[in-house]
């Protein structure tokens, strides 16, 4: 076949397929693009369950706890074990209220005080993430929510806050729910891998070693 043959075959394969359907895409209302799940009604527990499931098989590592003060004692603990003396979390209340009360034993930092440089001297990242998806145990983190992002990829050791009620069954249902003033959307799925070098799986070259999840159960 000759070159100009085959190029007007695609393109008539293009027009063809394009006229198939002429019928616009109906957009998400701003309503699902931004709501959390309704009001009053926990994560159902198979999708919790499946969640934490999914967490362990892609490397990560789960802590439920009941309270903010159980997230203290919990966070406290993984710091600790993990051998974490710089720690720097985002801009959340909620971060901020959990390092304060972890206080003593750990220079404690703030991402808005930190150059990109003195960031890679700190040993652990605390930021909170706004959805899971409990297909893939994936964490994802807005950017119009929380200044968050360089902390869950440079420091050795990430650990992320999340809501059982902010668990969705499925990418396309946490997708739904992001907020649109998002730049930046921030999936994480377990620790960072890669296998670039003689197919050799290594972990954390390009990213946190480890991420532990603090699941805070709500009523």
């Amino acid at each position: 076949m000759r070159e100009g043959d085959a190029r007007r075959e695609i393109l008539y394969a293009i027009r063809t397929n394009l006229a198939a359907d002429t019928s616009p895409p109906v957009p998400l209302s701003l309503q699902e693009k931004g709501s959390a799940p309704r009001g009053g009604q926990g994560v159902r527990p198979d999708v919790g369950k499946r969640f934490m499931e999914q967490l362990t098989a892609v490397g990560a590592r789960c802590t439920t706890v009941r309270s903010e003060a159980e997230a203290v004692v919990a966070l406290a603990r993984i710091l600790t074990d993990a051998g974490a003396r710089r720690v720097v979390g985002s801009d959340s209340a909620v971060v901020q209220r959990l390092l304060q009360a972890v206080g003593d034993g750990f220079e404690l930092e703030r991402l808005d005080r930190l150059s990109r440089d003195e960031l890679f001297s700190c040993d652990a990242g605390v930021t909170t993430a706004q959805w899971g998806i409990a297909e893939t145990g994936t964490l994802v983190l807005e950017s119009a929510r929380e200044q968050s992002r360089l902390l869950s990829l440079v420091p050795p050791i990430h650990v992320a806050v999340l809501s059982t009620r902010c668990i969705c069954d499925s990418l396309e249902d946490a997708l739904a729910r992001v907020s649109v003033a998002s730049r930046a959307i921030t999936f994480i799925t377990g620790p960072s891998r890669t296998s670039d070098i003689e197919l050799t799986l290594v972990v954390g070259v390009h990213g946190p070693q480890t991420v532990h999840v603090l699941l805070m159960e709500e009523a």
